[in-house]
């Protein structure tokens, strides 16, 4: 179920505590998807997304690996990241070559990209899947802002939620990241988001009525209201 929360508070709040972002219209960005998402149901959901978008990306939706190496963070590139970026992405300085783990159509590997910083080739084909769009053709797709906050979305949703339920952070932060790198800055930004999600002012509630319920819901009365009037023709040809 989607959540409802005033966002200006929360952003009101979040300043307020402490807490920043160089990306503050992205942040913005995010918390107003958010409220369209059936994958975020309560609030340890909610502020774990966040919570995972701050480590990852600063909450940048357009947020691309090493993009340090060519100037400025978070500013998109023109065709293909600089060369100091390709090469960082080709050697074993930083992670494993990933070029030698296949390319996109326009011949740039899959590197991390987007608010939680999708990563490898597999993952760009099956989140890809799960969004409605080619990400194995063009990576690059990730970086468009709605493709960015869904794919987070749906990562957290069928890898990591289920541990933030039960209070296994650790084990949440491992669904992520795959070991504990960046943990107590998660936990601390996870905090962060709870209590500001349980400040009255912010007025956050959970909403029952989805739209896959509505569009259910909607569908069942159709097929109800069909079998009503077939009956009630078949009673008055009687």
């Amino acid at each position: 179920m989607p959540v409802k929360f005033n966002i200006n508070k929360a952003i009101q709040l979040f300043n307020q505590s402490g807490g920043n972002t160089k990306f503050d219209k992205s942040l913005s960005q995010v918390l107003n998807f958010m409220q369209n998402d059936d994958n975020v149901s309560n609030k340890k959901e909610a502020s774990y997304f966040l919570a995972t978008a701050k480590t990852e990306s600063d909450y940048s939706l357009q947020r691309w690996e090493s993009d340090y190496l060519c100037g400025e963070k978070g500013v998109p590139y023109n065709g293909k990241p600089c060369q100091k970026a390709l090469n960082y992405y080709r050697s074993s300085n930083g992670k494993a070559n990933y070029y030698s783990k296949g390319v996109d159509s326009t011949g740039v590997p899959y590197f991390g990209r987007g608010l939680i910083q999708l990563t490898h080739n597999y993952n760009y084909d099956k989140y890809g899947k799960l969004i409605g769009v080619n990400l194995l053709e063009d990576g690059d797709k990730a970086l468009i802002p709605e493709n960015s906050y869904k794919v987070a979305s749906a990562y957290l949703n069928r890898k990591t939620f289920k541990y933030v339920n039960k209070g296994d952070l650790t084990q949440a932060r491992k669904s992520v990241n795959g070991g504990t790198k960046g943990v107590a800055d998660t936990n601390r930004e996870y905090e962060r988001w709870l209590n500001i999600f349980n400040n009255p002012q912010v007025k956050f509630k959970s909403l029952f009525w989805t739209r896959k319920k509505r569009i259910l819901f909607s569908g069942i009365l159709l097929v109800s209201l069909g079998v009503g009037g077939f009956f009630i023709y078949k009673g008055l040809k009687k």
